[in-house]
């Protein structure tokens, strides 16, 4: 494992390193990973390069490459951005990159991961995202990690040649603390 900060079952997370925004790039220019995240314009390597050192300079955002165990390798990342020190609140960010890596785990681990990671170490309260209505397994996968879906964002996006409405979904300490397991 290269320079671990969290470590999981089968996945790691790490602060990026150099090469780390290939696989940023691709989560985000890929059509798969795309359709789900959003994007609508096209990035590269420098780009992200760029971004990296500006989300790692950046007081309300914690930013991790997720990396497997086994074997030891980039497949994502995932943040936690607009943190309110004060309000004790952020908004989660998940990219798993190839659609070979979706659907074991992977995402779901990464998500349980920084949740701990928001109440335990952070001390954070709420913990929230916004979700496609459209993406099933992406809301599944929240819900079963305990995030509720608190309200719906109508027509929050314009993809492909309709308007998306989004869950605004969130996990509080007070539910994460009963959802733990002794």
């Amino acid at each position: 494992m290269l320079n671990p900060f969290i470590i999981g079952k089968r996945i790691y997370l790490r602060s990026p390193e150099p090469a780390d925004e290939e696989i940023i790039a691709l989560s985000e220019n890929h059509p798969d990973p795309r359709e789900t995240l959003y994007y609508a314009l096209p990035s590269n390597i420098r780009i992200h390069k760029e971004r990296i050192e500006a989300k790692q300079r950046d007081p309300h955002t914690v930013f991790f490459t997720i990396a497997t165990i086994n074997p030891d390798q980039p497949i994502g990342c995932t943040s936690l951005v607009r943190i309110d020190w004060v309000g004790r609140m952020a908004t989660f960010y998940i990219a798993i990159a190839r659609k070979k890596d979706w659907d074991h785990g992977f995402g779901r681990e990464a998500t349980r991961l920084m949740v701990d990671y928001a109440f335990a170490t952070l001390n954070l309260n709420r913990v929230q995202l916004h979700v496609s209505t459209e993406n099933v397994r992406a809301v599944k996968a929240y819900e079963k990690e305990g995030f509720l879906i608190e309200g719906t964002l109508r027509q929050a996006m314009f993809h492909e040649n309709h308007y998306s409405d989004f869950y605004l979904m969130a996990i509080l300490r007070e539910d994460w603390e009963k959802g733990r397991k002794p």
